[in-house]
């Protein structure tokens, strides 16, 4: 009569060896997506405020009949420039927070100080005819000041989109004539 051998209930090595593997792999992945999530929502963030730019920028000119027409105030009067673009867009939906781009300040690319910029997407200065701003469908509204997410700075067109400057530059060369 022979005895049945007796089984343990442990790993053998190899099943030890696989499992950290697997563990080690998916680690890895999950790191890299948590890694990029705050990327993602700031710029789904920065796309909003650019967006919220487009309808108060429209708005006013549709109430106006104008486009906002930004008073001289030099090269050196940063701080002026800012305060007449909150002030003169508050009234219609952007407030301060609205001006400046999460990605710029989560990444540290400029310091949070009174010297630094708040608003951090510069609108086209147009003559102040109300048409003048659709009159061409690719001449951007405003821009993003930095480019924080690896394409180009944000642009917002006339018709509410927001792209990639690296997109853009690409479908200008593609429509360019072959010389």
């Amino acid at each position: 009569m022979t005895h049945p051998r007796s089984r343990t209930n442990a790993f053998t090595l190899v099943e030890v060896i696989a499992t950290i593997g697997i563990l080690i792999v998916l680690s890895a992945l999950v790191i890299t997506v948590v890694a990029k999530l705050p990327g993602s929502a700031d710029r789904a963030k920065s796309t909003a405020n650019l967006r919220n730019l487009y309808l108060a920028l429209d708005t006013y000119t549709q109430e106006q009949l104008k486009w906002p027409q930004q008073p001289d105030f030099g090269i050196t009067q940063q701080l002026q420039y800012e305060d007449w673009w909150i002030r003169t867009m508050a009234p219609y939906g952007m407030t301060e927070l609205t001006w400046q781009c999460p990605g710029i300040l989560r990444l540290g690319k400029i310091q949070e100080n009174r010297n630094s910029p708040r608003v951090h997407y510069s609108p086209t200065m147009f003559d102040a005819d109300p048409r003048t701003p659709y009159r061409w469908s690719t001449q951007p509204w405003a821009i993003q000041i930095a480019n924080v997410f690896g394409r180009g700075a944000l642009i917002v067109f006339p018709d509410g989109s927001v792209r990639d400057m690296d997109d853009v530059l690409a479908e200008a060369q593609k429509d360019k004539p072959s010389q």
